[in-house]
C-alpha cells in the first residue's frame, strides 16, 4: 500500500487476498522491501499541483512501521492514518 503514498493515490494496489484450493497445492513465497528506518515516503514533487495536492503527509518508515504494528490488523489500513484532511 505504500505504493498509493508514493503515487500520491493514483496508484490503487489491490489487499491480498489467498484463495484456498483443496484439490490443487499452492505454494506462495513473500518477500518484502523494507528501507530504512529514516527514508521519507511520499510522491514525487511532479505528482503534487494545485489540481492534485498531496493525499498523504510525509512520514518516514519507521513511523509506517510503528503505526503499522501499535493497531489491530482487522482495521482500517494502516496507510488512512497518515491521510491528509
Amino acid at each position: 500500500m505504500r505504493s498509493k503514498a508514493l503515487s500520491n493515490g493514483r496508484y490503487k494496489s489491490a489487499w491480498h487476498r489467498a484463495v484456498v484450493n483443496s484439490d490443487k497445492e499452492r505454494i506462495s513465497v513473500a518477500s518484502f522491501v523494507c528501507p530504512c528506518k529514516s527514508v521519507v515516503i511520499n510522491p514525487p514533487e511532479k505528482l503534487i499541483t494545485n489540481g492534485s495536492p498531496a493525499v498523504y503527509k510525509s512520514y518516514t518508515y519507521d513511523e509506517y512501521y510503528t503505526k503499522f504494528w501499535s493497531r489491530n490488523l482487522d482495521d482500517e489500513h494502516c496507510l488512512e492514518l497518515f491521510k491528509r484532511e
